[in-house]
């Protein structure tokens, strides 16, 4: 196996406590890239079709893997087969590692993953593609309510030194209190086929669960992207994402203005924030599609 470490030194515990592959790296003699500007990403993805990679490993956070895997799979027809991954987790929170990533960040643990066999994991992701055909692969979108909480997150209470799960918590709390106008502030959206008005936020992943054990999808058509959306007329919010908090899936909640599906495609007009695994994404004309990639496999 033709293994790739990239590192991002901006992740917030490799900024803070050094790359663990980088270190492994020399010992075990696998090639490093370094991510000091995303600028050089497609240049190294084309370089490691050429060799044959069949296997990355990636440390850092959820916008990194976000990164990293959108420019392998715009890449994804240089391969003969797209390589597997591997994410070992070094950001904020970590969300998608924590589904599908290693569970430790030590240098023994990271060496005593790669060095035995890793149980494969096949998940596909959402393509998220504006109307200019630009393209970009993730695992957890959102609009509305959900982007301004995000903002909130990054630049107040990261800012205090809290991370993961505790941030997320946090963030969510202030958003459910009600009382802040730009964490909770209406936008008009269309979703073509499903609703088009009003709306708090929608949030749509293909991971089979969330952080901290929140979970707030409850569809249950046989399709790939699991959707929840809030209207403009929504009621008893917190009640509602408390009762969901605690696995109550089964219950309508359409008449407190929340809705849950699961579909094959999605297509928006929206012309406010949007975000993709934590990362604010830029569609100028609001248009855009969400649609999910082949299987990509992970190991862990």
């Amino acid at each position: 196996m033709s293994r790739l470490f990239i590192v991002n030194p901006l992740s917030a515990r490799v900024a803070k406590k050094g790359a663990v592959l980088e270190t492994l790296a020399d010992e075990l003699d696998i090639d490093c890239l370094r991510l000091d500007s995303f600028d050089g990403l497609p240049a190294a993805v084309t370089e490691a079709a050429k060799t044959g990679v069949s296997h990355v490993v990636i440390e850092g956070g959820d916008g990194t893997v976000q990164g990293i895997l959108t420019a392998f799979l715009q890449q994804s027809d240089r391969f003969d087969a797209l390589p597997s991954f591997t994410i070992v987790p070094a950001g904020m929170t970590n969300q998608v590692a924590k589904n599908i990533g290693l569970k430790s960040t030590s240098a023994k643990a990271v060496k005593s993953a790669l060095s035995r066999d890793l149980t494969p994991q096949n998940v596909p992701l959402l393509k998220v593609t504006d109307d200019k055909g630009a393209s970009y692969a993730g695992f957890l979108f959102s609009t509305g309510a959900i982007p301004q909480i995000t903002r909130y997150t990054t630049g107040q209470i990261h800012k205090k030194g809290i991370g993961g799960s505790a941030a997320v918590f946090f963030g969510i709390l202030k958003g459910l209190r009600g009382d802040d106008e730009t964490l909770m502030k209406l936008t008009p959206v269309s979703m073509t086929g499903l609703y088009e008005g009003p709306h708090l936020g929608t949030v749509v992943t293909t991971l089979p669960s969330l952080i901290m054990g929140l979970d707030p999808f409850w569809g249950t058509e046989a399709a790939p992207l699991r959707l929840t959306w809030v209207t403009g007329q929504y009621r008893r919010l917190a009640r509602n994402v408390i009762s969901l908090w605690v696995g109550r899936k089964s219950k309508d909640r359409s008449q407190d203005g929340l809705y849950s599906k699961c579909v094959e495609t999605l297509s928006y007009d929206y012309s406010g924030d949007i975000v993709l695994d934590g990362e604010f994404l830029s569609v100028p004309s609001g248009k855009f599609t969400v649609t999910v990639t082949p299987p990509v496999t992970f190991l862990r």
